[in-house]
């Protein structure tokens, strides 16, 4: 009888969320269940091609969302999240499911900016910070200071599974 993985990504995913707005950080570990639940996953559904599978999945977004994370636009939480998403979906649908968890938080996102009211605050933001970047002055997009910023990204990851894992994209 093979299992959906929805069955495990869809809690995974709820407790992350739960965690991430709670502390603001998902335990590292759920994502190490995540990540064996993951694996044990695809080798029980494809033998030896699942481990390949898994190693596949939880790469790609590792590697795709690099740049991301470089720039601190990401935290770390959300990319090893993103890494069992993959472990479970397989490289191309974890492709899929990080295009669709960032039109997610695209969304969410206006609405976050809309609530807040400081479109034009982020938007100054952004354009100084892509100034300074030219100059040649890395910093992370967000600091410590910046509270204004931050949005709880496992929240577009949870909608890119409910999406991509319940087949919708």
């Amino acid at each position: 009888m093979k299992i959906n993985q929805c069955f495990f990504l869809i809690p995974i995913g709820l407790f992350a969320v739960f965690f991430d707005l709670r502390k603001g950080k998902i335990p590292n570990e759920l994502i190490v269940i995540g990540l064996i639940l993951g694996c044990c996953f695809q080798i029980r559904q494809a033998k030896t091609v699942g481990l390949l599978l898994f190693l596949g999945g939880a790469c790609i977004p590792v590697v795709l969302g690099a740049g991301i994370y470089y720039f601190r636009m990401m935290g770390a939480g959300d990319m090893k999240l993103w890494a069992v998403v993959g472990g479970f979906l397989g490289p191309q649908r974890a492709v899929y499911c990080m295009i669709a968890s960032l039109f997610v938080g695209a969304v969410l996102s206006i609405f976050v900016l809309l609530k807040r009211r400081n479109l034009k605050t982020r938007l100054l933001y952004f354009c100084s910070y892509i100034q300074r970047q030219q100059n040649g002055v890395w910093e992370p997009y967000l600091n410590e200071k910046d509270q204004d910023g931050r949005f709880h990204f496992a929240i577009a990851i949870l909608g890119g599974i409910l999406l991509c894992a319940g087949g919708v994209y």
